[in-house]
């Protein structure tokens, strides 16, 4: 296949709240020639486009699937088949993500892909949810000389309890269990935020015992777990 593609751009979209939408983001999704919107399934709405629709009115659109299975072997299947519809476009365009395009995203995937055919990217920067469920929580992350963690779903909680001041577990789906490492201490506290900057966001913050973990089982909730200091 010969590359026509001119430039991609990875541009992250922010959380949920459209006015978070940065204005560099606005830029690029105004001038390509195409977006590129990644879809888990087919006929399902794309919570990237949500986001932008109304500032993309006439734009040309195109779906990317990627369903959300774990075996990388299955995924790469759609990966290629994600890279071969962005090369044969003319021009310039973009691929929309959620949250940053550098912090577990969809696109990082066919960014590498991207790279290894000497396609140009540009990585445009959106607020990660990272950052939103903090400022719902109203709490900084970490301060002055304090250590910082990200965990996918909590994966080896344990190892890294006692090292970090602020742990952050993305998507909270049996958290509850996981967090068993901290049941009986009271040097934690825990902030969970479900669908930040959404209009039906959620958001608690306190000890293991007092919270409903049951409402915020889901893929786009968020736990931040942060240790007081004596």
């Amino acid at each position: 296949m010969n590359k026509l593609v001119k430039k991609v751009y990875g541009v992250g979209v922010g959380v949920g709240d459209k006015k978070l939408l940065t204005l560099k983001a606005l830029e690029v999704l105004k001038k390509v020639d195409k977006i590129f919107v990644p879809v888990s399934k087919k006929g399902k709405k794309s919570i990237a486009y949500e986001i932008i629709k109304d500032y993309v009115d006439g734009k040309n659109i195109e779906e990317l699937l990627f369903p959300m299975i774990k075996d990388k072997e299955r995924l790469k299947k759609y990966w290629e088949n994600a890279l071969e519809k962005v090369l044969k476009e003319d021009g310039e365009v973009a691929i929309i993500t959620i949250g940053d395009p550098t912090l577990y995203s969809t696109f990082s995937y066919v960014w590498k892909l991207l790279k290894e055919r000497g396609v140009e990217v540009e990585i445009v920067n959106g607020i990660s949810s990272i950052f939103a469920s903090a400022a719902a929580l109203n709490i900084p992350l970490v301060e002055g000389d304090e250590k910082l963690c990200i965990l996918p779903q909590g994966k080896d909680l344990e190892k890294y309890i006692d090292e970090f001041d602020t742990i952050i577990i993305m998507k909270t789906k049996n958290l509850n269990e996981k967090l068993s490492v901290i049941k009986n201490r009271d040097d934690y506290i825990i902030g969970l935020v479900k669908r930040a900057t959404f209009e039906d966001e959620k958001v608690v913050i306190g000890k293991l015992d007092e919270i409903n973990f049951d409402e915020f089982n889901d893929y786009l909730s968020l736990a931040i777990i942060k240790r007081f200091k004596r």
